[in-house]
């Protein structure tokens, strides 16, 4: 696999991709879970639980580069970012990219310099991928160089989320800081990823789980709060339909396509659709 990194600008070295602890799937530097059995099936019982949300979004991902593709006459070149194990189905090129070794994944890359020429491809998608990076700004403007002039990008970024990845986490963006992330795309669509509700039940994990410090009570107490977000989440299906539920959003998503006016900060606070 080609290491396509700029030693020079990123956290990540090209030298740590030589070893045998080399960074591996989404934890970096982890290995994947290696257990089976009863406690192989349990971990993978947590884990779906705390991935179960209730979706009330006017548009995802799928959707967005599916249309996308069906009204293209030539097959579009996507770009995927921080790709993971995320595989999409669509009459695209998909190039999947990342800064961990993942089964399809055709380059190591890091999005600060990306390693593709001016005017490459027709989409880009970055799910969870910007609160990932030091410099959020210099990404966008990354991909908004690698994007054809009619280009399309899709981006979901946390709001209200507790740090996940560790070290490898560093930003949250309010609905209208994204918005102005990508003020030299016009906007098609943008709006709620993931719920305020949703955003209330991760919360409550870190309160439950970081009551006493031992392992044990830690492990116990999570499992605990993920059984009660099911029923918190639940509220999300009445929260989404209300305008101030996207200032407390756990997450957002940004949906548009290339252009080339910056769109100035006295237009940007007219966007806000809050209920502040």
């Amino acid at each position: 696999m080609p290491i396509l990194i700029n030693d020079e600008n990123s956290v990540f070295a090209i030298d740590d991709y030589r070893s045998a602890g080399a960074y591996q799937g989404v934890s970096y530097g982890e290995a994947s879970d290696p257990h089976g059995g009863l406690r192989g099936r349990y971990r993978r019982a947590v884990h779906r639980l705390a991935e179960y949300e209730i979706s009330r979004r006017t548009l995802d991902v799928e959707r967005a580069l599916h249309d996308f593709c069906a009204a293209r006459a030539e097959r579009p070149r996507v770009l995927v970012i921080g790709a993971g194990n995320c595989r999409y189905q669509d009459a695209a090129e998909f190039h999947y990219t990342d800064v961990a070794f993942s089964d399809g994944v055709n380059a190591i890359a890091d999005a600060h310099d990306l390693p593709f020429a001016d005017g490459t491809f027709d989409f880009v998608i970055a799910i969870a991928v910007l609160e990932h990076v030091a410099d959020p700004a210099r990404v966008v403007g990354e991909v908004w160089r690698v994007l054809k002039p009619d280009g399309r990008v899709f981006a979901e970024t946390p709001f209200l989320q507790p740090v996940h990845m560790g070290a490898y986490d560093f930003t949250r963006f309010t609905p209208l800081g994204h918005q102005r992330l990508f003020r030299r795309f016009s906007e098609i669509e943008s709006g709620i990823a993931r719920g305020p509700a949703a955003a209330s039940a991760w919360s409550l994990k870190m309160v439950l789980s970081n009551l006493h410090p031992s392992r044990r009570f830690r492990s116990v107490m999570s499992l605990v709060a993920l059984l009660l977000s099911i029923p918190i989440k639940q509220l999300d299906r009445m929260l989404v339909r209300n305008a101030g539920s996207l200032d407390g959003a756990g997450g957002v998503f940004f949906y548009g396509a290339r252009q080339e006016r910056t769109i100035p900060d006295r237009e940007i606070i007219t966007l806000y659709r809050g209920g502040f």
